[in-house]
This record gives structure tokens, C-alpha cells and sequence, in this order.
């Protein structure tokens, strides 16, 4: 039997309107998990086995006014169209449709030109993004294996909300394409974070200092994702 199940299609009423819940259940956890998902404007449960779905409604509804509080502060939506503004490594660049061009996607002085009809942008860009961020993120993690001499495995992107990275036990690594949109020190820092588990798979101080051999602003990166990161999940 699978360690986790999803319930689909629940939602809670707030305010009047309808927040959107994913209910999932975990036989690891020991109590209910409540977690905001910023692509949705919803919200994540997790929930124990044992747990029935009126606790974790009931647990949903006390906890209504930090609901509310988190949910105001989500950033605005940024859509991937013309003339919308997105970071790539720390710098802003504005998104040009170019209709007539027959070049796919291209940075050009601060801009991201798109080509094609403009139903297909975000989409092209998308797609853009995702290889862009594959690449940089493989350069940089065989960089970071070559000054720990070890392999890395394969490199994959996904859109993921709950973790910026993760490492299997072959050394491959998973990261988020968002990361794309990061500035250069904390771009570093995930990768880095990632590559350093192929040696410690845990996160005491032998980690944490492997992790400072390769990085050097751990403590800012983590404090910028702590501020700015669900901003990321708000982009496209």
C-alpha cells in the first residue's frame, strides 16, 4: 500500500470564498500539517493515516485567522506575457512578444524576446525557462561534484512546491525550475545544498559545513527564500 493518498477536490470557504484544499494523507506524520500552496491560493494538508477528513476540516477552521493573514500576503500573479517582468538569476528582464521573428525564444539587453503568436507565449516561454534552468543547474551541480570528487546522477526539473531540491541515493538531483528566477547566491546555495548530500544525507554540522565549503552565503539564501520564495510560485 502506498505510503501516501490524495483527496482531490475539497475546498474551504473564507471570507466568502472558496480556498481550494489538497488533502493528503502520510503514515510518517504524527499530526496535521497545514502549508499554503501559492499556485492556487489554496492551502496543503497533511494528515496522519489515522486522521479523518472533519478533523483536518476542523483543524482548517481554527486556524482560520492565520489563513487569512497568509493568504493576503501572497504576492500578485505575474502571467508570462508581453510587457510582464521576470528575474532570470537575479536580474529583471521584460518579456517582448515578437510576432514576425522566427527565433523561438532569445535574451536580448534585459529583454526575453518570444516569438510566434502571442496565444503560444507563455507556453514558448515556459518551456524556455525550464530548459534554461536544466542547463545552468547541471553546469553548476557538476561543478560543485567536481571540487567534492564525486558524480553526480541524472538532473531533472519539476514544479515543485515543497522543497527547491532534493537528492536521490545515485546522486541524481531534482530541482525546481523556479530557481531560475533566484538571484545568482541563492541559485548557488540550492545547488550546492543538493550536491553536498551526496555525501552527508542528513543535516547535522558535518552537512552544514560541507555545504560552506562549496557556498558562501548559506544564511542569506535561506532567509531570502523564507521571504521572497512563494513569490516564485506566483510566476506564470
Amino acid at each position: 500500500m502506498a505510503a501516501r493518498h490524495t483527496v482531490k477536490d475539497l475546498s474551504f470557504e473564507l471570507d466568502g470564498r472558496d480556498v481550494p484544499i489538497s488533502l493528503r494523507r502520510n503514515r510518517q506524520a504524527r499530526r496535521i500539517i497545514l502549508r499554503i500552496d501559492p499556485k492556487t491560493d489554496g492551502v496543503k494538508l497533511t494528515l496522519p493515516w489515522h486522521a479523518s477528513v472533519s478533523e483536518a476540516l476542523g483543524f482548517l477552521e481554527a486556524q482560520k485567522d492565520w489563513l487569512r493573514r497568509r493568504l493576503d500576503k501572497l504576492p500578485d500573479r505575474v502571467a508570462l506575457e508581453d510587457g510582464a517582468t521576470i528575474s532570470i538569476i537575479g536580474v529583471d528582464h521584460t518579456i517582448r512578444h515578437r510576432p514576425d521573428a522566427r527565433r523561438g525564444v532569445w535574451i536580448e539587453d534585459d529583454e526575453i524576446h518570444v516569438s510566434g503568436d502571442a496565444e503560444h507565449l507563455a507556453r514558448r516561454l515556459g518551456d524556455w525557462l525550464r530548459k534554461e534552468a536544466k542547463s545552468r543547474l547541471t553546469m553548476r551541480a557538476e561543478e560543485k561534484a567536481e571540487i567534492l570528487d564525486v558524480k553526480i546522477g541524472r538532473v531533472t526539473v519539476r514544479d515543485t512546491t515543497s522543497r527547491w531540491g532534493s537528492c536521490a541515493h545515485d546522486g541524481s538531483l531534482n530541482f525546481s525550475w523556479r530557481m531560475i528566477m533566484t538571484p545568482e547566491f541563492v541559485f548557488d546555495f540550492i545547488v550546492a545544498h543538493e550536491v553536498a548530500h551526496i555525501i552527508e544525507r542528513n543535516h547535522g554540522p558535518n552537512f552544514h559545513a560541507l555545504v560552506d565549503t562549496l557556498t558562501d552565503k548559506a544564511d542569506q539564501a535561506e532567509a531570502w527564500l523564507n521571504a521572497y520564495g512563494s513569490g516564485l510560485h506566483r510566476v506564470g
